[in-house]
């Protein structure tokens, strides 16, 4: 069974030095949540982060999820170039 697939687009302003910047995020459905977000500020690809969590959530709390830990990496700037 192939896992289902979701898609969405947002944005993010930082909140100590108030940057801003857009992103694109997909995850896969399963009993493991894999993900990857394209991030960019300006126009211009500045990271392009992955991960894998263990799933409980579903729906919108899985996607809220999804968003509030890659608005984390944005925010300490991990992985995502200035």
């Amino acid at each position: 069974m192939t896992a289902r697939k979701e898609q969405f687009k947002n944005t993010y302003t930082c909140k100590v030095s108030g940057e801003g910047y857009e992103y694109e995020a997909e995850y896969a459905i399963g009993k493991k949540v894999k993900w990857s977000a394209r991030i960019y500020k300006d126009g211009e690809l500045k990271g392009n982060p992955t991960g894998e969590v263990a799933n409980e959530l579903k729906g919108e709390a899985l996607k809220q999820y999804i968003i509030a830990y890659i608005e984390g990496i944005i925010e300490k700037h991990l992985g995502v170039a200035e």
